[in-house]
């Protein structure tokens, strides 16, 4: 069964210490950075069913309420709406909620979550979950020494060399590398 999942940002920033005390100005968009690229990295090919939600009173200047980073969906919930709020409203309007996984230690959204028969995850449960499927795939079947792959020939080489070069200059990526995220 595939889940979908709905993660209280802030709130998981915090549980998890991903915001760093020193720095000043833009550490709360390094913090969401940093947690967005962990999610993103964590979940993998899940990523596209989780939905990351935001207090939108703290996003960053000339940002869209709804966007796709790192191929999460994440929302900045705005108006009168807390990220609170947009979550208990998006448990109630679940049209399979035994397949929504919601991750947040507000015991008001876990007591949201299991009325409708959705999974409440503290932050503890969600490190639970990826160490479990790191597991999974750390194990690799036994290969015999033939089986490995061989170096690579010079021109494979150059090939990927003129292949990859051109991303030095990509803005994103730049942005994205430039970053302080995993201190």
């Amino acid at each position: 069964m595939k889940m979908s999942y709905i993660i209280d940002g802030y709130n998981v920033i915090y549980a998890l210490g991903l915001l760093n005390t020193k720095g000043g100005e833009g550490r709360l968009e390094a913090a969401r950075n940093r947690l967005l690229a962990y999610l993103s990295e964590s979940f993998g090919e899940r990523s596209a069913r989780v939905t990351v939600v935001f207090d939108a009173k703290r996003a960053p200047r000339g940002t869209q309420s709804e966007q796709i980073v790192f191929g999460l969906n994440v929302v900045f919930a705005s108006g009168e709406k807390s990220a609170d709020d947009w979550i208990e409203i998006a448990i109630d309007q679940s049209r399979e909620p035994r397949k929504l996984v919601v991750i947040s230690n507000d015991t008001r959204i876990q007591e949201a979550a299991r009325r409708r028969g959705a999974q409440a995850w503290s932050d503890q449960d969600l490190l639970n979950d990826f160490d479990t499927d790191s597991q999974k795939t750390r194990v690799e079947p036994d290969r015999q020494p033939d089986d490995r792959p061989g170096p690579d020939t010079p021109e494979e080489v150059q090939h990927w060399v003129d292949e990859f070069s051109s991303i030095v200059d990509d803005p994103e990526l730049r942005k994205f590398l430039d970053q302080d995220r995993f201190a």
